[in-house]
């Protein structure tokens, strides 16, 4: 019998079509979906199926992906966590020994380029660093970082930045526990590793800042500049004494807290010092392109020009605001709204237009395993949603909370993401980064 194949386009994928002249019967197959698109983000699923006419006695099925072999079931759940174009392949035979063969591409988009980081110290004596992402609809994805590269962060990270869609991560004690380095850096939208650098300069190092390729690293000495296209480290005169807390960017300028002064850094050196009269518990950038700067006696919010570096404004508040002991700034901010808890678990809010101070929650009220405050307070910039990472306890930091909070919202609650972070370094907003 003679045999011809028609191809035909339908849905997601391609099918062959055989006729037999004598009996008109017509045999097909092609790939099904329930979804519409053959788009999706890192690591979701499409959930594919083979669909087959006129051929009875099918008793074989092999996908593949890029022409590799991955599955022999009627059904492939297709998942990927590089971005990228995919070839997806599906092969059936019968028991009379015909063949029907159809492809479909799908394509990986990067996942990560707009939400939340949780970055994750992890236990020192036998983890590493991990990142939790948290996209706007409360989903968490854990060990991001690690899915994504199938290679861990270095040991006990501590902080990150992102720029020129780089995402850059910094961990205090490097290539320890199986992780890679003390600096990663990655593509800010979907995560995937471009680089890893270690140093055996720095000690201990545990915060840093981005401008164009130069990166400044504070460690136990001070701050050092990175240029990281050349790798060369070199030390920024001036900077001893710098605090163990995030520094803020504002242009090209980088502001790093000391004991009572910031220290402005631009083009690799010191080029100022503003004094305060207390210790500085916390620096960020304002979202009018000013500075916040915390102090803790008189504990007070004050508002600092990056131009000429003096003061718009200041509100003694009547409660206090440190930072603790961690990395971790004393607050956070949206527009004029600053949030903070004094290291502890009454979150208390500023907002500067009024120089009005009020307490808005006991996290503990919200959260039931809510035992120790560790490097866990961020206000998301652009919703207002407060982020704060509890643990249970130092011995059981396994059971842990992200209580994801909304002060306009009743209940305020939002979200309750359990057992996602391991001794938080800090909460990390990809909108804060613009």
């Amino acid at each position: 019998m003679k045999k011809h194949l028609v191809l035909a386009i339908v849905a997601l994928g391609l099918f062959f079509t055989a006729c037999d002249e004598e009996e008109s019967l017509n045999s097909s197959v092609w790939i099904g979906s329930e979804s519409e698109s053959n788009v999706i983000a890192q690591l979701d699923t499409l959930y594919l199926d083979a669909r087959v006419e006129n051929l009875p006695g099918v008793v074989n099925f092999v996908w593949t992906v890029d022409g590799k072999e991955v599955s022999t079931a009627s059904t492939y759940k297709f998942s990927q966590p590089k971005t990228g174009e995919y070839v997806i392949g599906l092969a059936v035979s019968d028991d009379k020994g015909e063949n029907l063969q159809t492809t479909m591409t799908a394509k990986v988009e990067g996942r990560f380029g707009k939400g939340a980081f949780i970055l994750n110290e992890g236990n020192m004596g036998n983890e590493t660093g991990t990142l939790t992402f948290v996209d706007s609809k409360g989903i968490a994805v854990d060990s991001a970082y690690y899915r994504v590269n199938q290679t861990l962060l270095g040991n006990v990270c501590q902080d990150l930045f992102i720029s020129d869609n780089k995402m850059y991560i910094l961990s205090q004690n490097g290539a320890k526990n199986g992780g890679e380095g003390l600096l990663t850096i990655a593509n800010a939208t979907s995560l995937e590793k471009e680089k890893v650098y270690d140093n055996t300069t720095l000690s201990w190092p545990s915060n840093l800042a981005v401008v164009g390729e130069t990166l400044y690293i504070r460690d136990n000495n001070g701050v050092y500049m990175l240029d990281t296209s050349t790798e060369v480290l070199t030390f920024v005169e001036g900077t001893k004494g710098a605090l163990k807390k995030r520094m803020a960017v504002v242009g090209d300028k980088t502001f790093v807290m000391g004991n009572k002064r910031l220290f402005v850094i631009q083009d690799g050196a010191v080029i100022h010092t503003v004094p305060f009269e207390s210790a500085l518990s916390g620096v960020a950038k304002a979202y009018d392109g000013n500075l916040w700067v915390s102090c803790t006696k008189p504990a007070s919010i004050i508002k600092v020009s990056p131009v000429d570096y003096k003061i718009i404004d200041s509100h003694t508040l009547n409660v206090s605001i440190g930072a603790g002991w961690g990395v971790a700034p004393a607050f956070s901010a949206k527009d004029d709204i600053i949030y903070f808890s004094n290291a502890g678990f009454k979150l208390y809010r500023h907002i500067f237009s009024q120089n009005k101070t009020e307490e808005v929650a006991d996290i503990k009220e919200f959260v039931e395993d809510a035992g120790i405050y560790y490097n866990s307070l961020g206000v998301d910039p652009v919703s207002g949603e407060v982020y704060f990472a509890t643990l249970k306890g130092y011995a059981d930091y396994k059971t842990n909370d992200i209580a994801i909070l909304d002060f306009n919202k009743t209940p305020a609650l939002q979200f309750d993401i359990k057992n996602k972070n391991s001794f938080p370094a800090g909460v990390f907003f990809t909108e804060n980064f613009k």
